[in-house]
């Protein structure tokens, strides 16, 4: 389950290994043994991942969705589609799709 999430996580933000142990100060060993040796990670490493991709400890656990819900709370794809483009935007860009979202719906 953790080592899923942790490389559809890596995926979704165009990492790679060794480039997310650079960034985030894991040791590349450590890493490999989650994804290729089924390892899992510890309380501290587990902070840290949750810190870097903006995610809980219990999301990574397979407990939650990326949002807090239990497995059980449907999220609808298009909804889930929309946050995932939406976190890879520079802060201008989330600005402008914000905006425009208000302005959509006092049109209503």
């Amino acid at each position: 389950m953790f080592t899923d999430i942790f490389n559809e996580l890596l995926k979704e933000n165009d990492l790679t290994r060794s480039k997310f142990a650079t960034m985030s100060g894991i040791p590349y060993s450590t890493i490999v043994g989650w994804t290729s040796l089924g390892r899992l990670p510890d309380f501290l490493a587990l902070t840290k991942i949750a810190d870097f991709f903006h995610c809980s400890i219990d999301y990574l656990a397979g407990r939650k969705d990326e949002w807090g819900n239990n497995s059980d709370d449907i999220i609808p794809d298009s909804e889930v589609r929309l946050l995932k483009s939406y976190r890879k935007l520079d802060m201008e860009s989330r600005e402008l799709v914000c905006s425009l979202c208000e302005k959509l719906n006092k049109r209503r």
